[in-house]
């Protein structure tokens, strides 16, 4: 006799949220199930409630930060909206999406053990479980660090091993791979399909499509508060793809390929690539002419303004971060520090900006040794968005965020802050949030604030991004890289800590590879990808695009050496 399919794990019905003392909702009517043993992809813009959705099925919201719920959710057959915190935590687990939301402990083994501990498991089992999660993530030698001493890719790693150490049917990552190295994405990506052959039940919100999308079994498309499509991932992304691109949702560069050649009549509408195996037997018919080349961004490369000569920086006498590096940054470039996570691109930043001074070698800024320059004084020719930009917020609401950095910077003039809050505001499209307190915004919109409070009150002569574009969307990634463009052409030099190669190979002149402290490569990107041995050790990967056009040259196919973006192959293509 056939036994009846289970019930599904979770079930919203008709769901509607407001969020504390807000009169637009940040949820509409949504309604989906998601099957035990499912991987489902949530996706939209920033904004689009994706994070309360998540809050939702963990409860978060509305029992502790507030907020008006109607319509129904079920998780593991428990209605949220009358199950505490604490009972719904034996059902889900949800990794945050700024991870440091959920420490309550000082040291990296003691976080994993907390949620277990709290569970009341067996002490040898707890033992047995942070063994276990520290080792699946790639933490067993930092056990006994403190968790604010680890990178953001290991802060990254902390969070998702504190939910494996849970062992909850529902996993809810937020951003899973934000902060990771693509090789660490790669390995994330094959723990979570190795989570779902287990039966667990997988929710995940990211931007990096690419890893997921072929291997997914649902796909639930948001947009301002309401599902626009749900469905298999091929299904909803030949009903909506082409409104994702316009809502500003990352897709694999292989399946936007696909979408704009359809557009243009160039491929058959039957033909969707998910995957790069599958754009390489799609797009084998094509033809490709050359491309004009792209007026140049910045004017020309000045003068030198930082100086490295074998560089060193140690914690302590066991933690060395920086090895002797060595390097010049000149007035106007656009370049980008990239490499594994722990490689001591975040303590570079430290440097650059003064918060901590070189132990060896020697480091100039703008003609005078780092040891000699006060970080007040440093902060007018250099600035820092900081990797988690909360860091560096002081006030209750954003306009009183960027007031108070012009103020900080001698402008007093009422009339002139009003207008040059307003103007930033509007060029990084925080109008709507003027009044909202900054930890309230999505970590998007965080990411931005941070960038105009740098630069709002003008003056500083290099900006440095730690991973800019963190939980941004497409539309606003192209709108932060056309702002970074303007400060090129005002002379400004841009340095970009980030482990987003789309980004990379697209918009970067110059990038400087490291790895355990040391630089293994400082050039273009096009030729870095070229090279497997620094790839290997740097723990990169070639983006989508990348292998794609590989591939297609290694089929015989002809492609002009200079396409490095999806906009530049749908033009190649005769």
């Amino acid at each position: 006799m056939a036994s009846s399919s289970p019930a599904p794990l979770v079930i919203f019905d008709r769901v509607t949220f407001y969020h504390f003392e807000r009169t637009t909702p940040a949820l509409s009517e949504v309604s989906f199930v998601l099957p035990r043993g499912s991987l489902t992809l949530l996706v939209g813009p920033s904004g689009c409630g994706k994070s309360t959705l998540c809050m939702l099925m963990t409860g978060i919201v509305p029992h502790l930060l507030g907020g008006v719920l109607t319509g129904k959710v079920l998780v593991d057959g428990k209605d949220v909206a009358n199950t505490a915190v604490k009972d719904l935590a034996l059902s889900a687990g949800l990794l945050f999406q700024d991870p440091e939301w959920m420490f309550a402990t000082l040291r990296v083994d003691d976080e994993v053990a907390f949620g277990p501990e709290n569970l009341k498991i067996p002490k040898a089992e707890i033992h047995q479980r942070v063994e276990d999660a520290l080792e699946t993530v790639g933490l067993s030698r930092f056990r006994h660090h403190l968790v604010w001493a680890l990178s953001g890719g290991q802060i990254q790693k902390l969070g998702f091993a504190s939910v494996l150490a849970m062992q909850p049917p529902l996993m809810i990552l937020d951003e899973p791979t934000a902060n990771l190295d693509p090789a660490t994405t790669h390995a994330v990506h094959e723990l979570i399909l190795r989570l779902r052959q287990q039966g667990k039940t997988i929710v995940i919100v990211s931007k990096d499509l690419d890893e997921f999308i072929a291997e997914a079994d649902q796909l639930i498309y948001l947009s301002e508060g309401k599902i626009i499509a749900q469905g298999q991932p091929r299904q909803v992304i030949h009903q909506a793809g082409l409104h994702m691109l316009q809502a500003g949702v990352w897709l694999p560069e292989p399946t936007e390929i696909g979408l704009r050649l359809q557009e243009l009549g160039k491929l058959n509408p039957d033909t969707l690539p998910l995957t790069v195996a599958e754009a390489r037997q799609a797009f084998s018919h094509l033809s490709f002419a050359s491309t004009p080349g792209d007026a140049p961004n910045s004017k020309p490369i000045g003068e030198a303004l930082i100086e490295a000569e074998n560089l060193q920086y140690a914690y302590n006498p066991k933690v060395t971060a920086l090895r002797g590096v060595s390097f010049t940054v000149r007035q106007g470039e656009l370049l980008a520090i990239i490499g594994q996570n722990g490689a001591g691109k975040s303590t570079l930043a430290k440097l650059l900006v003064g918060l901590i001074k070189p132990t060896g070698g020697v480091l100039r800024l703008f003609g005078k040794d780092a040891r000699h320059w006060n970080v007040a004084e440093l902060a007018n020719y250099i600035a820092l968005v900081f990797q988690n930009p909360e860091h560096q917020f002081l006030c209750d609401t954003v306009f009183e965020e960027l007031s108070y950095s012009l103020l900080a910077k001698g402008i007093t003039d009422p009339a002139e802050i009003q207008a040059r809050v307003v103007e930033t505001l509007r060029e990084l499209d925080l109008q709507g949030d003027a009044q909202t307190h900054p930890f309230a915004l999505s970590e998007g919109a965080k990411r931005r604030l941070g960038v105009a409070t740098m630069l709002v009150g003008g003056g500083a002569q290099v900006l440095i991004v730690d991973e800019p574009t963190y939980g941004q969307d497409r539309r606003m990634t192209e709108r932060l890289m056309d702002y970074i463009n303007q400060l090129r052409q005002a002379g400004i030099t841009v340095i970009m800590i980030t482990h987003d190669m789309r980004l990379v190979e697209a918009h970067i002149d110059r990038a400087i590879v490291m790895a355990e402290g040391r630089i293994l490569y400082d050039g273009d990107p096009q030729t870095l990808f070229s090279l497997e041995e620094v790839i290997r050790q740097a723990n990169l990967r070639p983006t989508a695009l990348n292998r794609l056009l590989t591939d297609l040259r290694q089929e015989g196919i002809s492609i002009p050496a200079d396409i490095n973006t999806v906009r530049k192959f749908i033009q190649a293509v005769q």
